[in-house]
């Protein structure tokens, strides 16, 4: 067994050395340093992981006879997890092409090139990534969804993996979602004041239903998350129905949908009905079914918070008509509509949220998508391309 020297803060701390001693197979051997020489040391480390890794790529490529439980290969995926979060990226896109492999990362909204690696590293990279994920390695002419925990030094995220078979073989994208609670409040969100109050009165309703949409990747969990945790501290029952939990959202109860079973949004909000819920969060409205039986709910003393995938405020309404809910039923039980987008600011990193939050009666809390935006523009916190890149022009 080789020895291995780790810089720790406590080198009494037996306890954490056994789980490294577990986890790497070395002796360990601590090394006394305070928390700023070891943020010296990370980064330092960190510097070199390309190289490291490049040179491991080089001595696979001599044989190209490395499985997908080869100590490179694991090195390798670990390592591409570690480098996107350090990125603060929210997705993996792993795409094999004729000629390479090529690796891209979402951050901030936009796809950016990381590094194309040898193309025949595709196949033992998603393999590896298939059997993190509990997903079929054998059946590669369908597309696969799965998820696993990813932990290192620095933080624990839910990957969800999903998988499609594309000309040149699979394409694999991971979304890196927080495990653990933000703690995000709604006063946290850039929202104006007049919005910010005007979605805490939604949130303190005693019921009635309550819509965001948006696309994907535009934040709506985060803001029905952020409204949730100023309520949930009530004396109240709170549950959700997700697919999957993205993270824990502490103080509620959080039910996973299941559909390859027959475990569906309408199955789960129907027995959730008889648990004496105050609050429901219902992942997305999909259906018909799903539709009725959270506007029932909304009319039956629960306040129900939901998504729908539409492209405006005003959209919500009909969407839910198209699925069978009468309009005069709707018209009751509707609290409002929140329409948010995520835009990048101009000369920081990060995103800012552009939004409309439309009323019962037909208004805007504080004007349409397109004011805000504008508002953004005169601020100078984002400029018009990125505007028309987001909402059009």
């Amino acid at each position: 067994m080789d020895n291995g020297v780790i810089a720790v803060p406590n080198a009494n701390d037996e306890f954490l050395f056994e789980k490294i001693r577990f986890a790497t197979q070395k002796r360990i051997i601590p090394e006394e340093h305070s928390p700023a020489e070891i943020r010296l040391l990370q980064s330092d480390a960190e510097n070199l992981d390309d190289e490291d890794l490049l040179k491991h790529i080089k001595q696979m490529d001599a044989s190209r006879s490395t499985s997908w439980e080869s100590e490179p290969i694991v090195n390798l995926v670990d390592s591409l997890i570690v480098k996107a979060l350090q990125k603060k990226a929210t997705d993996i896109h792993l795409e094999p092409t004729a000629e390479a492999f090529r690796v891209r990362f979402r951050i901030d909204g936009l796809l950016t090139e990381y590094r194309s690696f040898p193309q025949w590293l595709a196949e033992p990279v998603l393999i590896r990534l298939k059997v993190m994920a509990n997903v079929d390695i054998t059946e590669r002419r369908l597309p696969h969804d799965g998820s696993f925990a990813f932990e290192d030094f620095h933080q624990k995220v839910n990957v969800r993996l999903s998988t499609i078979p594309i000309s040149n073989g699979e394409k694999c994208v991971l979304r890196l979602l927080p495990a653990n609670d933000s703690a995000q409040t709604l006063a946290n969100l850039d929202f104006s004041e007049k919005t910010l109050m005007a979605l805490r009165r939604i949130f303190s309703a005693p019921q009635g239903l309550f819509l965001v949409t948006g696309p994907t990747g535009s934040g709506k969990t985060t803001t029905l998350y952020a409204g949730l945790r100023e309520i949930i501290q009530r004396k109240i029952n709170v549950t959700t129905i997700e697919d999957p939990v993205e993270y824990e959202l502490c103080g509620a109860n959080q039910v996973p949908v299941n559909e390859k079973c027959g475990f569906t949004f309408a199955v789960a909000l129907r027995s959730i009905l008889r648990q004496d819920p105050d609050v429901i969060f219902v992942g997305e409205i999909r259906d018909a079914e799903t539709a009725q039986i959270a506007i029932r709910a909304a009319q039956t003393g629960h306040l129900v918070l939901s998504t729908l995938h539409t492209n405006s405020a005003k959209g919500a309404s009909s969407r839910l008509i198209d699925l069978g809910v009468q309009k005069n039923i709707l018209n009751e039980a509707l609290l409002g509509v929140f329409a948010q987008r995520l835009v990048r600011k101009k000369e920081q990193s990060g995103r800012t949220i552009v939004c409309e939050l439309l009323l019962p009666n037909g208004t805007y809390a504080d004007g349409s998508m397109q004011e805000n935006a504008q508002r953004l523009l005169e601020s100078g916190i984002t400029d018009e391309e990125e505007i028309a890149r987001v909402l059009g022009r």
